[in-house]
């Protein structure tokens, strides 16, 4: 969550008074926007198509546009609560998940304007129990996650200690990246979105500031700007007037679906979304805050790893292009909670979403309402002009055996696997999609989006595929076949311990396959895909590669999970 896409809502303003709201809207309340021009015509946007699925009496979204020069609209879909049937209104407070980041990152920005910390200070100055890797991991890293930090969910889970299994503080996500003996990469060396770096910059924060990330961020943000409805869950018990409850479907309906953690800072913001829209409008016009340009320019800098390639990640905030236009944006989900909330500067249009059904897609049907609110101001840049385009004479390509270049690889970084395969008599590289590879010299390929592939061959047979794309080369390793008698079974039946994590985990017999327990009963079918390599569906899907010592003998295995790679757990003995 690279993270698919961290698009931003934002609302619209400048909306035709005429449209028909439903009983839950709200309209020209003072958002902090600039004041609408008296006589100006204003652009109709229908909002309620693209929430027609969501059921009145099932949980869903309020919605928020604005446009610059016009007030904002702001509208409710679904129940903020289905215990006790009240709708969402304006009003209503959403958990707003990673949409959080670019809150901790302004503080964070703040304090370098104060001159209490820059931005390529090593974190181990304020986190002095941090382990040292060699090559220091500083500030600068946190905000645009190229630090190599391993995922906290994803080792908490790897623990059997997923969130709702027990309650998780700042001090639980500090202890555990502090018991990690290494990074997924050397920092600066890739980007890998992980929350782990936006809990140790809130640590950072309360440390640096002395205040608490609440009191801080209400003293210098909240208040300043009128956000007066937002505060992070430092206690998921706090009692919260107005809180819409998260859902998620279930086979009987919805079921509850609440993040029961005190972790924050990397999400754990409850807004509304006319706070949403406050925030972006001070992004629009820094002014409103002392030392406002340049906050604002910082958070939405993009970094760039340590060989200068560029980044669309800032500071919490993603910079991309949609429509020809210039987008800002993040995307969050917690429980049941999604959030998008996004600008186009140059148009000055945001859009926010707040939602408590876990179904639901934030970025789709965030930028569904922002291409309606582009639309509605007259805006087509982002449609090309489609002229007919010559087709170009396929080039005859040479036939030849393809069968020796099928196989699975295996990224000894990453823990990715790509497959080739003939289909239809045409060579294909799974990597998520399939592609055609189109052959080329020797054991040269090419696929239709441009990428380079070489399959390397020892004997006639597949030993190595790699992947580039301009400066950027991935190399994959081939694995074989899995295995599936009993006797190859059996050989990984055992308990493995973690020191990384502080936790055991077994692996034992079950019918005619394996089967992982972690602490407290948890189970996990593991299945084969690779000699001494299974998967399982935990956060997603994570791999479990056993190891060998020098006799053959099974003697561990690492995990490689989102965000967190090579996982290592060692062979107890019996």
């Amino acid at each position: 969550m690279r993270p698919a896409r961290f698009v931003t809502f934002t609302a619209f303003s400048c909306l035709l008074a005429s449209i028909v709201a439903p009983a839950h809207s709200a309209a020209g309340e003072d958002m902090g926007l600039p004041a609408r021009v008296p006589g100006q015509d204003r652009p109709a946007i229908d909002l309620d198509a693209d929430f027609a699925s969501i059921a009145p009496a099932g949980p869903g979204c309020a919605a928020g546009v604005a446009i610059a020069g016009g007030l904002p609209l702001i509208r409710s879909h679904g129940l903020a609560d289905l215990e006790h049937p009240v709708p969402i209104t304006a009003d209503s407070v959403f958990e707003t998940g990673s949409l959080a980041k670019q809150f901790t990152a302004a503080a964070m920005l703040l304090l370098v304007q104060d001159g209490k910390l820059t931005l390529d200070d090593d974190i181990r100055r304020y986190l002095p129990e941090m382990p040292d890797y060699g090559t220091a991991i500083t500030v600068r890293h946190l905000l645009n996650h190229t630090s190599g930090l391993r995922e906290q969910w994803s080792l908490l889970a790897l623990a059997g200690r997923s969130p709702g299994t027990q309650v998780h503080t700042l001090g639980t996500i500090l202890d555990l990246a502090v018991r990690q003996k290494a990074l997924n990469f050397l920092p600066g060396a890739e980007f890998l979105y992980t929350n782990t770096n936006y809990v140790l910059a809130a640590i950072i924060v309360e440390r640096v500031s002395g205040k608490s990330l609440q009191r801080f961020t209400s003293d210098r943000l909240f208040q300043p700007l009128g956000m007066t409805h937002s505060r992070w869950r430092e206690d998921f018990r706090t009692v919260v007037p107005g809180r819409a409850m998260a859902y998620t479907g279930s086979d009987d309906g919805f079921i509850a679906s609440m993040p029961f953690t005190n972790v924050y800072g990397n999400g754990g913001l409850l807004t509304t979304i006319g706070d949403l829209l406050r925030w972006n409008a001070f992004l629009d016009d820094p002014s409103r805050l002392p030392g406002g340009q340049a906050l604002a320019a910082a958070l939405q800098s993009p970094g760039s790893l340590r060989n200068g390639t560029p980044l669309e990640y800032a500071a919490g905030l993603e910079i991309t292009r949609a429509q020809g236009l210039r987008l800002v944006s993040h995307s969050g989900s917690t429980g049941g909670y999604r959030a998008w909330l996004g600008r186009y500067p140059e148009k000055r249009i945001s859009v926010a979403l707040l939602c408590n059904n876990g179904d639901i897609d934030p970025v789709s049907l965030g930028e569904k309402v922002a291409m309606r609110a582009l639309e509605a101001t007259g805006y087509r840049g982002g449609v090309p002009a489609t002229a007919p385009q010559a087709t170009a004479p396929v080039a005859e390509v040479p036939r030849r055996n393809l069968a020796p270049y099928q196989g699975l690889f295996r990224n000894p970084v990453t823990g990715e696997l790509v497959e080739t395969r003939i289909v239809d008599a045409e060579l294909r590289l799974r990597q998520g999609a399939s592609q055609i590879l189109i052959p080329g010299d020797g054991d040269h390929f090419r696929r239709a989006d441009g990428d380079r592939v070489h399959i390397f061959r020892n004997k006639g047979k597949p030993a190595a595929l790699t992947i580039e794309r301009g400066p950027m080369r991935q190399r994959f390793d081939a694995v074989a076949p899995a295995k599936t008698g009993d006797e190859v079974l059996a050989a990984y039946v055992g308990t493995y311990y973690s020191t990384e994590l502080d936790t055991r985990i077994s692996v034992v017999r079950q019918g005619h396959g394996l089967i992982m327990r972690q602490p407290f009963g948890t189970e996990w079918p593991l299945t084969p895909i690779f000699a001494d390599g299974f998967s399982t569906r935990l956060r997603g899907t994570t791999s479990f590669v056993f190891t060998r010592a020098p006799d053959g003998k099974v003697d561990g295995v690492a995990a490689w999970a989102t965000g967190a790679r090579n996982i290592r757990f060692v062979r107890q003995p019996r």
